[in-house]
């Protein structure tokens, strides 16, 4: 003891520091170190849910991630099926068209054709009518000369009849 009392140590005041030291660390520990722990265990699961959550947050945002891409490849599917019977409707249509206008160019053609035919045919009526009161008229003229009064109206009756029957 005489090597404790060399060192500056007193028995009472070391006992009463001791007494001092477990009052503060009973009270430590019963109103600060208790509060501190529950706070430090509540901040721990918070954390925890934090991590969960943002795992969570995670796994969702890789899910949609996931889901817009099957959107986004559906979608460009189905722009390039729409694109696709689009060219097709375009296709018939012009397929379609390109027969109508045929058609009625056609028919033109051939309204066309039969109008000109019909024109051809009333002209060579007309041509032949005049050719036929010529021919009359010429026989007319000539007959006089060559036949008889009788046998002028007898031949000119018999060629008008015979123009008459091959103008028609």
């Amino acid at each position: 003891m005489e090597v404790l009392e060399k060192f500056g140590i007193n028995y009472v005041l070391l006992g009463a520091q001791i007494v001092n030291f477990l009052i503060i660390l009973f009270i430590v520990k019963k109103y600060a170190l208790k509060p501190i722990l529950q706070t430090l265990e509540k901040r721990r699961k918070t954390i925890e849910q934090g991590l969960k959550e943002a795992e969570e947050a995670r796994v969702l945002l890789e899910q949609a991630s996931t889901k817009e891409q099957a959107l986004l490849k559906k979608a460009h599917d189905e722009a390039k099926t729409l694109l696709e019977e689009a060219k097709s409707q375009r296709e018939t249509s012009l397929q379609e068209t390109e027969e109508k206008v045929k058609k009625l160019t056609d028919k033109m053609l051939d309204d066309a054709r039969a109008k000109i035919e019909s024109e051809t045919m009333r002209a060579q009526k007309e041509l032949a009518a005049h050719v036929s009161e010529l021919a009359v008229t010429l026989i007319e003229q000539t007959a006089g000369s060559l036949f008889s009064a009788k046998d002028q109206k007898s031949v000119i009756e018999s060629a008008t009849k015979n123009l008459k029957k091959k103008a028609n």
